[in-house]
């Protein structure tokens, strides 16, 4: 009986992988797409970009449901890291601060600005979602 219960945890556990994988693969597959795109028809925006805002589109159309449970095991595991992600970043603008202090005001208002945006997308994106909800 013990011998079961191994191989049951056992085969949890690869499937468990397995959707994290088919997840992470399919996250990729789009920023794959939108490097293409972005690539393909020269835009200025980053190609990964590009592949989340078609992800969002897919997610938003009637059979988006089953994709979202497909990749929510890799998104909540990859939102979950995202600090550790943001390091690097972090200790790159620690070392060109002298370079970012000449050019303080202007990355203020950059950073107030792109905020902003970002800040009235969400909104509108959450807004949307909520009126299809009801």
């Amino acid at each position: 009986m013990s011998e079961q219960g191994g191989e049951g945890r056992r085969g949890d556990r690869t499937r468990t992988i397995a959707r994290w994988l088919l997840g992470a693969g399919v996250l990729v597959a789009f920023a794959a797409g939108g490097e293409a795109l972005q690539r393909a028809a020269s835009l200025p925006i980053p190609g990964s970009t590009l592949g989340m805002i078609a992800l969002l589109v897919v997610l938003v159309l009637p059979f988006g449901n089953r994709l979202m449970r497909v990749v929510a095991p890799a998104a909540d595991t990859l939102i979950a890291v995202l600090p550790l992600l943001l390091v690097p970043l972090a200790v790159g603008v620690i070392g060109a601060f002298g370079t970012l202090a000449e050019h303080a005001l202007a990355i203020i208002a950059a950073l107030v600005v792109g905020w902003l945006a970002t800040f009235l997308t969400a909104v509108f994106v959450a807004d949307l979602l909520m009126r299809g909800r009801s």
